[in-house]
């Protein structure tokens, strides 16, 4: 059996060396090729990207994003940051070089390393949980959606599919046979990789249901043949109710 990764020091490794890389993984972005218009343009992204989840979830709710939000592994706080124009904002990452980035060139957000208490009212993930393996990644999300208020917005990203091309090769042959004592010889690979895992979008969507979130938009992505889907709802409350009403029988 190949040895698990502990994905957790992949991220503390990246977070040493190559904090703003490991979260978007362009040349721009590594440590030794970052500069000021470069960084400023990193930051940029996230506000494109955070009005462009806002309008959407406002678009399929009724209601824009606001209140006490988190962004789930925030990393150097790229999302955080602009989330905190629209919200009380904690951003959550276990990469302590990541968080202190985040606290140095952010300050709008409040940045931690324990996974805070809720409730929430706008609870956002990107490009965050394509990296943890889906048992692991399934459990955080229940206890996620556990921390979000009612009437509270989510947006979660997951990757589902790869193309072919990307798939790990399955050893064949005698190598099938040995691989198991290969992989204990070789021990695991050094940390600071990056790793991406596929999600079953009907355990994600089955959990969203389960924690009130019945109405649920899908925005596709494609990450370099990496497919997923944004998932964006709100959960069912008061302030829900009247902002997504049920067509007439």
């Amino acid at each position: 059996m190949t040895p698990a990764r502990d994905t957790d020091a992949d991220w503390r490794e990246l977070g040493a060396t190559q904090p703003f890389w490991g979260v978007l993984t362009h040349p721009d972005y590594r440590t030794e090729n970052l500069t000021p218009e470069r960084l400023a343009a990193f930051y940029a992204s996230g506000v494109q990207y955070i009005e462009d989840i806002a309008q959407r979830l406002e678009h399929a709710t009724g209601a824009r994003p606001g209140g006490r939000a988190l962004d789930f592994g925030c990393g150097t706080g790229r999302l955080a940051e602009a989330m905190a124009a629209l919200a009380d904002t904690i951003g959550y990452d276990i990469s302590p070089g990541m968080l202190a980035k985040a606290r140095e060139l952010g300050g709008k957000a409040n940045y931690v390393d324990q996974l805070p208490d809720g409730p929430f009212d706008w609870i956002n993930s990107f490009i965050v949980f394509q990296h943890i393996p889906p048992w692991r990644g399934l459990a955080l999300i229940d206890e996620l959606l556990a921390r979000l208020a009612p009437g509270g917005h989510v947006s979660l990203h997951v990757t589902a599919w790869r193309e072919p091309h990307l798939a790990p090769a399955a050893p064949r042959g005698w190598r099938r046979l040995a691989w198991p004592l290969l992989a204990r010889l070789r021990g695991a690979p050094p940390t600071g990789i990056v790793s991406m895992y596929d999600y079953d979008l009907s355990q994600v969507l089955r959990r969203l249901n389960a924690a009130g979130v019945e109405e649920v938009s899908l925005v596709s992505t494609d990450h370099g043949g990496h497919h997923g889907a944004i998932l964006l709802g709100r959960k069912a409350g008061a302030a829900a109710a009247v902002a997504m009403p049920r067509a007439a029988a």
